[in-house]
C-alpha cells in the first residue's frame, strides 16, 4: 500500500510549503484538491502547469485528483457545464499530472427515502465521460451526498457497473453519515469495490473530526484487513482537523495546526503499516 497526503491537508494556503513538507516527510505521493486559483482544475493553466512541475521536481507523484464535481444539487444548472467542460478538463490535467484517477461524488442528498435514479444515471454519465477521456472515475462516499455510507455508494456502483466506476472508501465519512461500525461491518460488504482509500476519523460523541488514532473508525483493523485482502492502492491522509495543536502533543513546534495534525496522522499510519 502506498501512502499519499492531500496537499491542502498539509497547508491550505500555500501549496509550495505543502509540497516542501511532503518531501521532507519522505512521502512519495500527494493528492490534489484545492489550489489558490480554486478547486482543481478551476485555476488558470499556468497555475496547474507550475504545480505539476513543482511536484515532479520534488520527486513526488500524484495519486489522484478530486475536482469536487456534483457535490451540489442534481438540478443545479452548473451540472451540465461540469459534465461537458469541467470533467474533460479535469481528465486532461489529471493525465498531465501522471494519474488517470478522478474522484467524484453522488450529488447533494435530499429527503428522498432512497437514491434517486437520476443521481445514479448522472454518475454513470460522468463515468462514461471520464472513460472517453482516458481516466477512471472513483465515487467517494460522502455524508452530505447520495452514497453517504460505503453501502449506499456500493449500491450505486453496482447499478452502474464495476467496469465503469469503483469506490473511494472513506470510513470517516461513513461514520459521519451515521454508520456505527464502518469497519468491519460495512467494509466486509463492499471490499470488492475499493480502489482508493481516504483516511480520517470522526468522533460521533463530539460530532467532530478527530485524529486518525482517536475516532470511532478502527484503523488498525481496517489497514490490516486491506493488507490481507491484497489491496495495493493508495492510502490518502485527509486530516480535516486544523484546531490548535495545543490540544494535542506537538510533533514539531515549527508546524502550524493542520500541518502538525497531518504529520501526526502520517506518523501513526506509518507505525501501523510497520507493525503489520
Amino acid at each position: 500500500m502506498k501512502i499519499s497526503v492531500f496537499t491542502d491537508e498539509i497547508n491550505r494556503e500555500d501549496p509550495v510549503r505543502a509540497v516542501q513538507l511532503a518531501k521532507q516527510w519522505n512521502i512519495d505521493f500527494v493528492e490534489v484538491r484545492s489550489l489558490p486559483g480554486g478547486r482543481f482544475p478551476e485555476g488558470p493553466d499556468a497555475e496547474l502547469r507550475d504545480f505539476i512541475k513543482m511536484v515532479d521536481d520534488a520527486g513526488l507523484q500524484i495519486s489522484a485528483v478530486s475536482p469536487g464535481f456534483c457535490k451540489g444539487a442534481i438540478d443545479d444548472p452548473s451540472v451540465a457545464t461540469a459534465l461537458a467542460e469541467g470533467l474533460p478538463r479535469a481528465c486532461e490535467w489529471a493525465r498531465r499530472a501522471g494519474t488517470d484517477r478522478v474522484i467524484c461524488f453522488g450529488f447533494e442528498r435530499d429527503d428522498s427515502p432512497q437514491v434517486p435514479q437520476v443521481a445514479i444515471d448522472r454518475v454513470a454519465e460522468m463515468a462514461d465521460i471520464a472513460g472517453r477521456h482516458e481516466c477512471r472515475l472513483v465515487l467517494e462516499n460522502e455524508s452530505v451526498c447520495w452514497g453517504a455510507t460505503g453501502l449506499e455508494a456500493a449500491g450505486m456502483i453496482r447499478q452502474i457497473g464495476t467496469e465503469r466506476i469503483t469506490l473511494c472508501w472513506d470510513p470517516g465519512n461513513s461514520a459521519r453519515a451515521g454508520c456505527a461500525v464502518p469497519y468491519p461491518a460495512e467494509y466486509d460488504q463492499i471490499k470488492d469495490l475499493v480502489s482508493h482509500v481516504h483516511l480520517k476519523n470522526y468522533d460521533p460523541q463530539q460530532n467532530c473530526w478527530s485524529l486518525i488514532e482517536q475516532g470511532v473508525v478502527d484503523w488498525p483493523g481496517q489497514l490490516a484487513s486491506l493488507a490481507d485482502d491484497g489491496y495495493t492502492g493508495h492510502l490518502v491522509i485527509e486530516t480535516h482537523l486544523s484546531v490548535s495543536p495545543d490540544v494535542f502533543e506537538f510533533v514539531d513546534a515549527d508546524l502550524a495546526g493542520l500541518e502538525n495534525n497531518t504529520r501526526r496522522n502520517l506518523q501513526y499510519v506509518q507505525s501501523l503499516l510497520a507493525d503489520g
